[in-house]
């Protein structure tokens, strides 16, 4: 059921998994978004994520539910390149910043320990 980021190549185009239909094939990064809740403000604590296939969606934690090391890093390079919903990272910003930010998100959801990007 989960469709996750298995090659981040050279960020113009990321090739996705899903792993319970066994295909995939690439996608474009900015189709990766973050649902919008309730009175139209995106969640920044999930990024949704759409199979190129068969048109399925998986919807992401930022701590990164199954797949961490994969949805950690997407939610990473999503911030980077488009920034956070929340404010606090802007389009452009270092990667050091992005990845902070999404670390306080998992730290928030799953507590100390379950980051796994270095």
């Amino acid at each position: 059921m989960s469709i996750y980021v298995s090659d981040f190549g050279d960020g113009t185009t990321w090739t996705v998994t899903h792993d319970d239909s066994g295909h995939g094939g690439p996608i474009d990064p900015t189709s990766v978004q973050h649902p919008v809740g309730i009175g139209g403000i995106e969640n920044h604590n999930l990024l949704a994520i759409i199979c190129p296939v068969c048109q399925a969606v998986s919807v992401h934690p930022a701590s990164g539910g199954a797949q961490p090391q994969s949805v950690q890093q997407m939610f990473v390079t999503h911030a980077q390149s488009n920034g956070c919903p929340c404010g606090q990272v802007a389009a452009g910003d270092p990667e050091a910043l992005a990845a902070s930010h999404v670390r306080l998100q998992c730290n928030r959801l799953d507590g100390p320990g379950r980051w796994h990007l270095s």
